[in-house]
């Protein structure tokens, strides 16, 4: 399948799989049926599948949402990958103390990425061996949903937003815009 990906973050993307009863049928549907034109809660036919590449805190996010979400399988010797914000995305005063910062994140994931793979090799269960994986690593979900549902979701703006969420959710607003005029 060949998908259009806009990328997020440093190794995240979104990419449209397919959508429903986007603008041009919903108005087809307002005229034949509401005389040309068409009541909002039409809008909840439409929907929109997509592929999304998130950091876990991402999807944690989004579970706030009336979303149908099946996480993808990773395959036998795939690299398991974790976002780490680089020293601009880091926003402290001081750039030094913001590239600390960073050498400090990528060296925490990086560790808590070994512990997994050590707890397996001593006999520890899967499970048990996950319960410390950092919530920056990254999985790929396939996401389903209403329009209202990506809407509310796309559009979300709490005080203060994280800019990395913040980051996926203007890449939903781009297909959103293209699929829904």
């Amino acid at each position: 399948m060949l998908l259009n990906k806009i990328p997020v973050l440093d190794k995240g993307y979104v990419a449209l799989i397919d959508s429903c009863n986007t603008t041009q049928k919903l108005r087809d549907i307002g005229e034949e049926f509401f005389g040309g034109t068409y009541p909002t809660s039409l809008e909840e036919l439409g929907s929109l599948t997509v592929v999304i590449k998130c950091p876990l805190f991402v999807q944690l996010n989004m579970s706030k949402y009336n979303f149908k979400v099946i996480n993808t399988i990773l395959f036998e010797g795939a690299t398991i990958e974790a976002f780490c914000p680089n020293p601009g995305e880091i926003g402290a005063r001081e750039r030094s103390t913001c590239e600390d910062i960073s050498t400090d994140i990528a060296r925490t994931t990086d560790a808590l990425l070994i512990n997994h793979k050590a707890y397996v090799a001593d006999g520890a269960n899967n499970f048990i061996s996950q319960i410390l994986t950092p919530i920056n690593i990254y999985t790929t979900l396939i996401v389903q949903g209403s329009y209202t549902e990506w809407c509310k979701f796309a559009y979300q703006r709490p005080s203060p937003f994280p800019k990395p969420i913040e980051a996926y959710t203007i890449a939903l607003q781009q297909i959103i815009t293209a699929e829904w005029k």
